[in-house]
């Protein structure tokens, strides 16, 4: 079904951009031969999520309709919900775990690499009144014995592990329990 609605989207987006797309251009779109994007388009007129129609003797015309577009709207909001979940209980997992290092006397928190909830990392250390500060990950890296040294979750395995050994912290082990 997830895979259904990614193509659907496909679809959508390039009929969007172009409504006159051929079965051709809509499956060099969504990576798929001709003929699986015949069967897959068949299915879809069958839920009720496509309309087909004759422009011509050699030319049909594509439109996603309005169940269509209500599947890819109610998939949207599926996801927001469970992205805004996870996105609460991985702030009170960062919130907790750096509200434990400021009581053991760290006085700022850094954040060594790349990280897409980096903003949630800004947010507690703004909450709980503790610098955030971020840095890149180098040959002449050393650990600040006064902050929080928290390894960003886009690192590698190797350096990860690397700066683990020196006493880092991984914010994929962070997140670990969520």
């Amino acid at each position: 079904m997830e895979q259904d609605l990614a193509t659907l989207r496909v679809i959508s987006e390039t009929l969007k951009d172009n409504p006159q797309a051929s079965q051709r251009t809509l499956a060099k779109k969504a990576d798929m031969s001709l003929g699986l994007m015949n069967a897959i388009l068949q299915r879809f007129v069958e839920r009720g999520w496509i309309m087909v129609s004759n422009v011509n003797a050699r030319k049909l015309a594509y439109a996603v309709t309005a169940e269509g577009i209500a599947e890819l709207a109610e998939r949207g909001k599926k996801f927001a919900i469970r992205t805004f979940k996870l996105a609460n209980e991985y702030n009170d997992v960062i919130y907790n775990e750096i509200l434990m290092a400021k009581k053991s006397g760290k006085t700022k928190v850094t954040l060594y690499g790349k990280s897409y909830i980096k903003f949630l990392l800004v947010y507690v250390c703004k909450t709980l009144e503790i610098d955030f500060l971020e840095k890149e990950i180098d040959d002449e890296l050393y650990m600040d014995i006064n902050s929080y040294n928290i390894i960003g979750e886009l690192e590698d395995i190797r350096t990860d592990r690397n700066l683990i050994m020196k006493g880092f912290v991984s914010l994929v082990e962070i997140l670990g329990t969520v």
